[in-house]
């Protein structure tokens, strides 16, 4: 419509420019003010032809666009027919991929339905498997039951049957139990003997009951042995041995609390976990002696255990049975602190008369990692010293009991190198009094000048590698010392204590050395073995094994009064061989 109205304007300014005007008469002025008039029109069509002339050429661009858009129509045509048919194709592969996921989801849900039915026959058949295997679990155990059940209490037997023998390089006359202190000095007499025994004496029997009362858990545990040597016992026709206690306890247990009497491995003994009877860990040696180094001792005791944060952490407190054991010169008069057993004690031994029992205390940490334990241990000792007589000049004081005090911190870890695999073991104790714990059971105290006692400095360490090499092959290798320490009081003839460079061991060499008296400064052992289990299975384990020791006494010098001497200090040194074979009941 706007290019239509232009066209008329330019049609009728097209008839102003080109129109002839029609001449006239009139007078002069007339023609004056016709000239003026004329001449204004004049001007006013020029301007609209220039105006006209503007126009046609917008009119002229305007067509030439119209001409362009023309011409382009079939091209916009033509895309717009592509456009509808891509369109097209997309709303058909639209409904293609519709119909596809419909048939996937119809073909997920038949899949789905599939495993929902395979999963219900898996778990009817494990369901199936679990009661058959229950099914042949009660027929077992009622055909080979592992315990006995008794008025509500659970009874377990156990042990082994045990056919041993040992091969010692010097003799000790001694039994499967070695006696380390009692390895025989160079040069003696019993130094050039060798030793071999076979012995069934270490089969061991034990019974473990179980119940409960409420929320308590009780145990009762007895073990046993035939280490026991009665006088009348011995190897000339019939090895009469005696059973022994090994272990003789009851303990009630609830809400982390537990409580343990009767005889027991010491709470000193380190633990494979916590603090509770029945976890010690025992070297896997043949020798029933074990490994120097390692504490323990086996007593009656009293024990109360409280573990925290999820058994992670236990913390045990234990009265134990006391024992002393004296050596070293006496001042005159010897005190006394015991003597000669009778009753139930009438074997012939000797021992102390004590003051007051064993006070133990350990914290045990159970990580996740491996176990680990802090321990000390506070001692009595007492003895009495008689009236000084009129001739002698040993202070004292007349009629007195003298009492001392002792005691001793350890520590101790069993580390798994490899899980199930490979243990590192560690543990040691230092203090004054305290060797009874030690492997060996040796000193305690020795005499002072006005005869009370005094306890010996003592040291004692273990290390050792545990490993299951097969599922039926394991093996062990330890190494441990012990160490006394020199305890000397006074100079000269009236000197006292543990380990005098004075005293006289001549009579620790040949023919003489059944009273010798030189006194022990340490001990140090190695040992490795192993354990095959020839059969293992619903009929208990038949196990043979080998084991073998090295171990070096060493003494306090003393003097040796024999031709040609050059030291005061006896030497002793014992190579020993094991084997065993022996039958666990299932």
């Amino acid at each position: 419509m706007k290019t239509i109205s232009k066209l008329m304007v330019l049609l009728l300014l097209s008839g102003v420019c080109f129109a002839k005007p029609a001449a006239s008469e009139g007078e002069p002025a007339a023609k004056a003010h016709h000239a003026k008039k004329k001449k204004a029109e004049k001007a006013v069509a020029c301007a609209a032809c220039e105006d006209i002339k503007q126009l046609k050429e917008q009119i002229q661009a305007q067509q030439a666009e119209i001409d362009q858009l023309k011409g382009t129509q079939p091209q916009a045509a033509a895309a717009d027919e592509k456009a509808a048919a891509a369109a097209a194709s997309a709303a058909s592969a639209q409904q293609q991929a519709a119909a596809a996921a419909a048939a996937a989801a119809a073909a997920d849900s038949k899949a789905s339905a599939t495993q929902s039915d395979v999963a219900g026959l898996k778990t009817e058949v494990n369901t199936a498997t679990e009661e058959a295997q229950k099914a042949e679990k009660k027929v077992s155990d009622l055909e080979h039951p592992a315990s006995i059940a008794y008025k509500g209490i659970k009874l377990t037997p156990g042990g082994f049957l045990a056919a041993e023998s040992l091969w010692r390089q010097h003799t000790e006359n001694a039994d499967i139990g070695s006696s380390y202190n009692g390895i025989p000095f160079a040069d003696s007499t019993q130094y050039h003997l060798t030793e071999w025994r076979g012995t069934a004496r270490q089969s061991r029997m034990s019974l473990l009951a179980e119940g409960k009362a409420g929320a308590a858990k009780l145990t009762g545990y007895y073990e046993m042995d035939f280490l026991g040597a009665a006088a009348t016992a011995n190897e000339n026709q019939s090895n009469s041995w005696q059973p022994r206690i090994r272990q003789l306890f009851g303990k009630v247990a609830m809400n982390g609390w537990s409580m343990t009497a009767g005889q027991t491995w010491s709470l000193l003994t380190l633990d494979r976990k916590g603090t509770e009877a029945r976890a010690e860990w025992v070297p896997a040696t043949i020798d029933a002696q074990y490994v120097v180094g390692y504490t323990w001792a086996r007593l009656m005791s009293v024990r109360v255990a409280k573990s925290f944060a999820d058994d992670k952490a236990t913390v045990a407190f234990s009265v134990e049975n006391p024992a002393m054991l004296v050596a070293g010169q006496a001042p005159a008069p010897a005190p006394v602190f015991g003597g000669t057993g009778s009753g139930q004690l009438g074997n012939g031994n000797t021992y102390s008369a004590n003051l007051a029992p064993d006070l133990i205390a350990k914290v045990a940490f159970d990580p996740g990692y491996g176990h680990y334990e802090i321990k000390a241990v506070g001692r009595f000792f007492r003895d009495r010293i008689g009236e000084v007589s009129a001739t002698t000049t040993t202070p004292g004081v007349a009629g007195s009991n003298q009492t001392t005090f002792g005691g001793g911190l350890g520590a101790a870890a069993i580390l798994p190198l490899v899980s199930k695999k490979l243990d590192f073991i560690a543990e040691g104790l230092v203090g004054r009094g305290t060797a009874r714990f030690g492997d060996s059971s040796n000193v305690d105290v020795t005499y002072r000048a006005n005869g009370s006692l005094s306890p010996i400095k003592n040291l004692q360490a273990l290390a050792g590698i545990e490993g299951q090499i097969t599922p039926k092959l394991s093996m062990y290798v330890y190494g441990g010392d012990e160490y006394l320490g020199r305890n000397i009081f006074g100079t000269g003839a009236t000197a006292t204590g543990y380990g005098l460079p004075s005293v006289k061991n001549t009579t620790c060499f040949e023919a003489n050395s059944n009273s010798c008296s030189a006194l022990m400064k340490n001990l140090i052992q190695g040992t490795a073995g192993f354990w095959y289990n020839v059969y293992k299975g619903s009929y208990g384990t038949l196990r043979y094994g080998m084991q073998y020791s090295y171990t070096y006494k060493n003494t306090w010098a003393g003097v040796n009064a024999n031709p040609g001497a050059t030291t005061g200090a006896p030497k002793a040194n014992e190579n020993m061989a094991f084997t065993s074979i022996r039958y666990y009941i299932p």
